[in-house]
């Protein structure tokens, strides 16, 4: 049997609330999957006018429209995952964490995967390096990336600010964190 390559990219958002919330987004797929899916995202967010802008700078009929395109992609079921951490600023070992708790919910130990982090410094890749591997994640690669050069790290920040406005009572989100949930595109972790 051969092994599954997954692919990972990885977005959080809260470090600026010093530890009171911290949300971690994991996008995983498997390597087959990444290709159809990336012209798919791509027209999404040139249809919906968000492009390449980070979430909290999109205006709410823009994220509006970007979440019910999101919601039609039935490639997008199980692939993406999130946790949520309070009073800790333990940021690494929370995003190691978090990869690896989605990585073994696909249930597959026929696997490796290769990590994508927005924003990673070489400091916080060997940090993220030593957890996974304490972790036992069989990983192939562990880099980081800002998220304009890459649609599926566009994806977990859109989803990581989406789920900070949900933790923060923003009206919009309610419907369509249900039907998120409904569709298994979001799964807490």
């Amino acid at each position: 049997m051969s092994t599954t390559k997954l692919y990972c990219f990885v977005d959080e958002t809260g470090q600026d609330t010093k530890g009171e919330l911290f949300l971690v987004v994991v996008v995983l797929k498997e390597i087959n999957d990444l290709t159809s899916l990336e012209k798919r995202l791509v027209e999404i967010e040139r249809k919906t006018g968000k492009k390449q802008l980070k979430w909290k700078k999109t205006n709410k009929k823009i994220k509006e429209l970007y979440l019910e395109e999101l919601i039609q992609i039935k490639d997008l079921r199980n692939s993406v995952y999130y946790s949520q951490y309070h009073a800790s600023k333990e940021y690494s070992k929370l995003t190691s964490l978090t990869i690896a708790k989605a990585v073994l919910a696909q249930g597959n130990n026929n696997y490796s995967v290769t990590v994508t982090i927005d924003g990673l410094n070489d400091k916080e890749r060997e940090a993220v390096r030593v957890e996974l591997k304490k972790l036992k994640i069989k990983y192939r690669n562990i880099r980081g990336m800002k998220d304009e050069q890459n649609i599926f790290l566009r994806l977990a920040d859109a989803m990581a600010g989406f789920l900070r406005d949900n933790n923060e009572n923003q009206l919009y989100t309610k419907t369509f964190m249900k039907r998120l949930q409904t569709s298994k595109i979001v799964t807490e972790t």
